[in-house]
C-alpha cells in the first residue's frame, strides 16, 4: 500500500441541515463556536443565557439575529421551545449539571470539553441522554476538522503497519493568577481537564487505553496539577505518552510511529496546521498544510456534524461515541489520583 495521506471526505459545513442553537455560558470559547456557526454553516444562534442578562444581551446583539432571544438564566433557554440543540460552554464544573438539566428539558446537547469533572459524572450524562432518546457529544472539535478525518483514514487505513507508539502533547502559559479560574480546583482547574484533555484524547482515537503505566507531575499550591506527564499501555499493544502544562508552552504536536511509517501532527494538536507522513527510513513521503488553525474557522466543523447526526435520527456520534468519552474521563480520573498521591 503506497505511503500517501488521503483526501478529507468532510462535505463543507455550509451543506448541514439548520438547526436553532442555545448557548449557554456567553465566554469566549462560545464567542468562537458563535463566529464560526454564523460563518461557516446554515445554522443559526436561536437563544443565549446567562446569570447576567445584560451579558446575553450584548452576546445577542453581536452574534445572533433579529429573532434571537437572550434570557438572564440558563432555565430560560432549555425552556425555549426554539431551541433544538444547546451548547453548554460554561466552566467545567458546571457541564454536567447543565447537561442533565438540558436532556432532562429534552434538548439534545454539545458538552464542551472535558465533558465533565470525572468518569461519574460523565457516566450519568451519557445513561440520561440515552434514556431522554437525545443526542449528546463531547465537544473535541479537533476530530470533525479536515485534518481530524485524514488523521483517522491513515489510522483505520493500516499504512503505518503495526502502531508502536504514540506522543502527544500541550503544553500552554498560563499567567500565574490563583485567583483565576485555571488554578481554581473548584472549576476544575489545572492543566489535565482543559488542556490535557487533547492529547489524551487524540491518543484514544488512535487506540484506547488499556492501562495506566506511570503519572507523574507538578502540583500548583491551589492543588490543581500544573504539569504532568503520563504513560499509557494501548489495546492495541503499542504505548502513548502524553504531556501537558499549564506553566509552559510546549511544541503541541504529536506523532503516531508504526512498524512501516510515522504520521506527525504538527501544532497546535487541538487544530493541526499540518500532517507529515514519513516512510519507515524517516524520509517524507507525503505531507499537507490545513487552514482551519482557529476556533472561529474550525468550530462550525463540529457544529455541522452535530446538525448531520441529528438529522439522521442519531443519538450519539460515530467519530466521538460516548463510549470513548467516558473512557477518556477514566484515563483521566486515574492520572488526577496518581498525581494527587505522588
Amino acid at each position: 500500500m503506497p505511503l500517501a495521506l488521503p483526501e478529507s471526505t468532510l462535505p463543507h459545513p455550509s451543506s448541514a441541515p439548520a438547526l436553532n442553537w442555545g448557548i449557554l455560558g456567553p465566554g469566549w470559547i462560545a464567542s468562537q463556536f458563535a463566529a464560526s456557526l454564523n460563518d461557516l454553516t446554515a445554522s443559526r444562534l436561536a437563544a443565549v443565557g446567562s446569570r447576567t442578562l445584560a451579558r446575553s444581551e450584548q452576546f445577542a446583539r453581536t452574534y445572533g439575529d433579529a429573532g434571537t432571544r437572550a434570557f438572564g438564566s440558563y432555565a430560560e433557554v432549555l425552556g425555549d421551545p426554539g431551541v433544538d440543540v444547546v451548547y453548554i460552554a460554561v466552566p467545567h464544573s458546571g457541564h454536567a449539571e447543565l447537561a442533565l438539566e438540558a436532556i432532562a428539558a429534552g434538548k439534545h446537547v454539545l458538552v464542551e470539553k472535558p465533558m465533565s469533572l470525572d468518569a461519574g459524572q460523565t457516566s450519568r450524562i451519557i445513561e440520561a441522554a440515552k434514556a431522554a432518546g437525545v443526542f449528546a457529544m463531547e465537544a473535541m472539535w479537533s476530530r470533525f476538522l479536515p485534518i481530524g478525518n485524514v488523521v483517522s483514514q491513515v489510522v483505520k487505513s493500516g499504512i503505518l503497519g503495526q502502531i508502536i507508539t504514540v506522543q502527544a502533547d500541550f503544553g500552554a502559559k498560563f499567567e500565574v493568577d490563583y485567583d483565576s479560574r485555571i488554578y481554581d480546583p473548584a472549576l476544575g482547574g489545572g492543566a489535565l481537564l482543559d488542556v490535557g484533555v487533547y492529547p489524551i484524547a487524540f491518543s484514544a482515537m488512535v487506540s484506547p487505553a488499556k492501562q495506566l503505566l506511570h503519572a507523574s507531575g507538578r502540583m500548583a499550591k491551589t492543588g490543581v496539577d500544573a504539569t504532568f506527564t503520563a504513560v499509557l499501555s494501548n489495546e492495541d499493544g503499542s504505548t502513548a505518552m502524553v504531556f501537558s502544562s499549564i506553566e509552559t508552552d510546549s511544541p503541541q504536536g504529536a506523532w503516531i510511529a508504526g512498524t512501516q511509517g510515522t504520521l506527525e501532527l504538527q501544532r497546535p494538536i487541538c487544530c493541526g496546521s499540518g500532517l507529515v507522513l514519513r516512510s519507515a527510513d524517516g524520509k517524507i513521503a507525503d505531507s499537507r498544510e490545513f487552514t482551519e488553525t482557529s476556533p472561529t474557522a474550525g468550530l462550525g466543523w463540529e457544529a455541522a456534524h452535530v446538525a448531520q447526526c441529528i438529522a439522521l435520527g442519531l443519538a450519539e456520534s460515530p467519530v466521538m461515541p460516548l463510549a470513548e468519552s467516558l473512557a477518556i474521563a477514566q484515563t483521566m480520573d486515574q492520572i488526577a489520583a496518581t498525581l494527587r498521591t505522588s
